[in-house]
Formats: C-alpha cells, sequence, structure tokens
C-alpha cells in the first residue's frame, strides 16, 4: 500500500516537522502559503499542535482536501517505515501519514550544513523532502554572513542517508518549500532563481539581490514608512504589480504581521 500510495502523486512529499508551540499567526500563514505553492495532499506536518485543526491551511481552489498531520514526529514514525523493524505491525494498520511516507533512504533532509546543493535531477532521487527548524534566530557573522542557531540539529541527528542545502542563507519554511518546488518540479537551477537577501519589508518593498546595512526595524514617523528589515533572510524575488520593483515572495498577510508588531521584536522571538 505504501508503494501504491506513492505512485498516485504527482511530485514529492514535503514533510514539515513542526518545532514551535502551538501555532502562532506566523506558522499558519507560512503553512497556508505552502498550501498555495504544492497540493495540500502533498504536504504532511509532523509534530502538529494538539486540537488545531489543519483544513483551514487549505484554501487553494480544487484543492482535495486538507494537509496531512500527526502528533508524532520523524524520529516516531522511522522505525515502521518500510523496510524498518516496526514496518510489519505497522503495515496491518497504517495511519495515513505512514502510508505517505517512503522508505528512508528515499527522504532528503533539508539541511544548510549539507555538502550539496538541491539539485533538478535530484527528483529521481527522493520521494519525500523534510524541512525543520529552517527558521530560526540569525547571528551576524560579519562580511556579510550570517550564521544561524541550527533549530535543524535534532533532525540531522536522525542520520539521514541524503540531505541537501538550498545555499548559504537561512529561509523562512515556505521559501524553502517554494525553492524546492521550482527546483524539483519546474526544473530550475538555484543559480536560476532570482533571490532577494535581508529585504525590508514595509507598505511597499524595495529590495536588492545583496543584504543591505540598514537596522533590523525603522518605524513610520511624520508619514514615512514603517518597515522592517528580514536581516539574514533570503527570499524568492518576483515583481511587483505593474512590473515594477523586485519583492519578496510572502504569504498572505505577513507583510501587515510584520509592520503591526513591530514594536513586539518578532524576529527575536523566534
Amino acid at each position: 500500500m505504501p508503494a501504491a500510495m506513492r505512485r498516485s502523486r504527482t511530485g514529492p512529499l514535503y514533510v514539515v516537522e513542526h518545532m514551535e508551540e502551538g501555532l502562532g499567526e506566523w506558522c499558519r500563514l507560512e503553512y497556508i502559503h505552502m498550501c498555495e505553492i504544492v497540493p495540500p495532499e502533498r504536504l504532511l506536518f509532523l509534530r502538529w499542535p494538539e486540537g488545531v485543526e489543519p483544513a483551514g491551511l487549505s484554501t487553494a481552489a480544487g484543492s482535495s482536501g486538507p494537509p496531512l498531520v500527526t502528533p508524532q514526529g520523524l524520529q516516531e514514525l522511522r522505525s515502521m517505515l518500510p523496510g524498518e523493524p516496526g514496518y510489519e505491525a505497522a503495515a496491518s494498520s497504517p495511519t495515513p501519514p505512514l502510508r505517505a511516507l517512503p522508505s528512508w533512504d528515499r527522504i532528503c533532509l533539508l539541511d544548510m550544513d549539507a555538502e550539496d546543493a538541491l539539485e533538478p535531477h535530484d527528483v529521481t532521487k527522493f520521494d519525500a523532502l523534510v524541512f525543520g527548524g529552517i527558521l530560526g534566530n540569525v547571528h551576524e557573522l560579519g562580511e556579510g554572513k550570517y550564521g544561524s542557531d541550527d533549530r535543524t540539529a535534532e533532525l540531522r541527528d536522525l542520520k539521514f542517508v541524503h540531505r541537501r542545502h538550498l545555499g548559504p542563507m537561512q529561509m523562512t519554511t515556505d521559501t524553502a518549500v517554494l525553492v524546492c518546488h521550482m527546483v524539483l518540479e519546474e526544473a530550475r537551477c538555484l543559480a536560476e532563481i532570482p533571490f532577494l537577501d535581508s529585504p525590508e519589508i514595509g507598505e511597499s518593498v524595495a529590495g536588492e539581490s545583496a543584504a543591505r546595512d540598514q537596522g533590523s526595524q525603522e518605524e513610520a514617523q511624520g508619514g514615512e514608512t514603517a518597515e522592517v528589515c528580514m536581516e539574514g533572510f533570503r527570499y524568492v524575488a518576483r515583481r511587483s504589480a505593474g512590473g515594477g520593483n523586485w519583492e519578496p515572495a510572502l504569504p498572505k498577510g505577513m507583510r501587515e504581521l510584520l509592520i503591526r508588531d513591530l514594536d513586539n521584536d518578532i524576529l527575536g522571538q523566534l
């Protein structure tokens, strides 16, 4: 049954290890965006918070339903995958998440510390991609370089057969899903994707492909535009309405959330 389930899909399964307490507004907007990037039936959220209904994440017309969710983490599920010790017992009554997951050697972890970048030909090697801890605290290292608090470490400890990176800068989880979709399902190399690094997000957004040396937050005074600089983060770039400036591809409502929470230092809470 797991093999038949995988053959029925037209692309990889995107697996997100939820690593936050509850489901905050930031995560909710990102997850809705993911459901717009790939069909919700090809999204699996692990460690899903108890009592949170996933149906509201799927808003795309023609969607076959909400994404798959489970309170279990990948570490718990791994022993029940094809070829693993607990597979026979689990196969007698598999849950939807288990039916969706492939064998361990067909799963790839997106990891900034991986040696190899994700490439279009990888689409033949992996049936599932795992995202977790992609969004975390960013630390400036100097000379235009950034590090993070490496929240992917606990997943890395699971000893994945395959790991790939998406470049040297931190990405929000929905951005990482978007980039993987572009690479694997649109056959676009990372070098062909337009990016914005450390964009300033406000009522109007204008960014450049290189990080800008401005404060992380600027609040409107005397009619000026309120802006927040996503220092250390990389976004996919797109043209604004009318073919004007490049702007980051954000979830609907994210710009308003960032501006509304300027005084709350939302980046410092991540």
